[in-house]
């Protein structure tokens, strides 16, 4: 009886051996991808929101038209979004109310230099989730950063400017004067026109991906 004991036990541990094995070689028989990604500006998106009255009410838009140059296409997502460079015309800029977009056009974009277009470049992506953007405005290059996420295909950057930083004390004075009733609060008290220089940036893309 003790030999047939020892030998079910002996048995049994060759087939739980058997069975590490077999998951061993399914495991490293596992299909590896070989994927393409591709910038596309259809599936790319910048809002921004401004903030007007003394409680700081945000006022939210977009840019309909942003040209990117780079290594649009490659086997690496972190590859393509670090080498890209950008340039958004301020006609393309929307807030859902055209005679705003006028007024932002003419009166604050309008009070600096060379400002048909706002452009700039990636210049890090870190490990610790924070980026680098060089972004030039009125003539004036400044770094910009803020967080962002990279998962698979798909990039997000959120960061708050300041447009002072830019010189924009022009800009920020004409279209506050401007739209003096717009920026008064009156209903809650507020007794000035307040345009603040704070800028809300969110930014996201999705790389088309294709793989074999």
């Amino acid at each position: 009886m003790k030999r047939n004991w020892m030998l079910l036990l002996f048995t049994g541990v060759l087939f739980s051996c058997g069975t590490e094995e077999t998951t061993t070689e399914e495991t490293n028989d596992k299909v590896v991808q070989n994927c393409i990604y591709e910038y596309n500006p259809v599936q790319t998106k910048l809002d921004w929101t401004a903030y007007k009255f003394l409680r700081k009410a945000g006022v939210g838009g977009t840019f309909k038209d942003i040209r990117v140059e780079g290594d649009t296409r490659g086997g690496d997502p972190r590859s393509i979004i670090s080498s890209l460079s950008f340039s958004i015309p301020i006609t393309s800029i929307e807030t859902n109310d055209p005679s705003r977009n006028g007024k932002i056009q003419n009166f604050f974009f309008g009070s600096l230099e060379n400002t048909e277009l706002i452009s700039g470049k990636v210049v890090s992506l870190g490990d610790n989730n924070k980026a680098v953007l060089a972004i030039t405005m009125n003539g004036i290059t400044q770094n910009v950063e803020g967080s962002y996420t990279l998962e698979d295909n798909i990039f997000t950057y959120n960061t708050e400017i300041d447009v002072l930083n830019w010189n924009a004390e022009a800009g920020l004075t004409a279209l506050n004067t401007e739209c003096e009733g717009l920026h008064t609060d009156i209903e809650n008290g507020d007794t000035e026109s307040k345009l603040w220089p704070d800028v809300t940036i969110s930014f996201t893309t999705t790389l088309n991906k294709n793989c074999d």
